[in-house]
C-alpha cells in the first residue's frame, strides 16, 4: 500500500466497496436481531470490516472509514443524534481507539483486536448510557454485555483474520 496519507483512486474504490459491505452486514444484523434480543447487544459483523481496513490501510484511513460507516448507518437505521446513535457512537469510538492502539502490537492478532474491540465497545456504550440516563445502575448490565461480547468479538476477529490471511496468500501467489 502507498504510504501517502492521501487516498488514491484505487484505495478510495476499495474502501467504498468495503464500506458498502459493512453497511450490508449491519442491515443483516438488524434483520437477524432476534438472535440477540438484549438492548445494546449485536453480532458486530460490520466491525469485522473495520478490523480489515485497520490492518490494510492503517489507523488514519480506518478512522475515516469508521466515521463514514457511523454516519451512513446512523442515517439509514438509527437516526443521527438519537440516544441509540450516541450510545453506539461512544462504543464505536472507544472501541476503535483501543483497536488502533492494539493493532500496532505484534502480540495481538486480528482475533485479539476483535476481542478488545468488543470489550471496549460495551464499556463505551455503558459509559455513554450512564451519562445520558444519569444513573450508574446501568453498570450492572456491563457484565452481561461483556459475556456476549466475548464470542462475538472472537468471531469478528476470526473472520477478519481469515480474510486477511487469504488476501496475503493471494498476493504471495500472484
Amino acid at each position: 500500500m502507498p504510504s501517502s496519507n492521501k487516498l488514491a483512486l484505487r484505495e478510495l474504490t476499495q474502501m467504498g466497496i468495503l464500506l458498502a459491505g459493512a453497511i450490508a452486514l449491519r442491515l443483516i444484523e438488524n434483520t437477524l436481531s432476534y438472535l440477540m434480543p438484549l438492548p445494546g447487544a449485536h453480532l458486530g459483523l460490520a466491525n469485522c470490516i473495520t478490523i480489515i481496513v485497520l490492518y490494510l490501510y492503517g489507523p488514519k484511513k480506518a478512522f475515516l472509514f469508521l466515521t463514514a460507516r457511523i454516519i451512513l448507518v446512523g442515517l439509514l437505521f438509527t437516526g443521527l443524534l438519537t440516544p441509540g446513535f450516541l450510545i453506539g457512537l461512544g462504543g464505536a469510538l472507544l472501541s476503535f481507539l483501543v483497536m488502533a492502539l492494539g493493532s500496532g502490537l505484534t502480540v495481538l492478532s486480528p482475533v485479539g483486536i476483535g476481542l478488545l474491540g468488543a470489550f471496549f465497545h460495551n464499556v463505551g456504550q455503558i459509559t455513554v448510557a450512564i451519562v445520558l440516563m444519569h444513573t450508574t445502575a446501568l453498570l450492572s448490565y456491563l457484565p452481561v454485555l461483556i459475556l456476549l461480547g466475548i464470542p462475538t468479538g472472537f468471531f469478528t476477529g476470526f473472520l477478519a483474520k481469515l480474510f486477511l490471511d487469504r488476501l496475503r496468500s493471494y498476493w504471495e501467489n500472484k
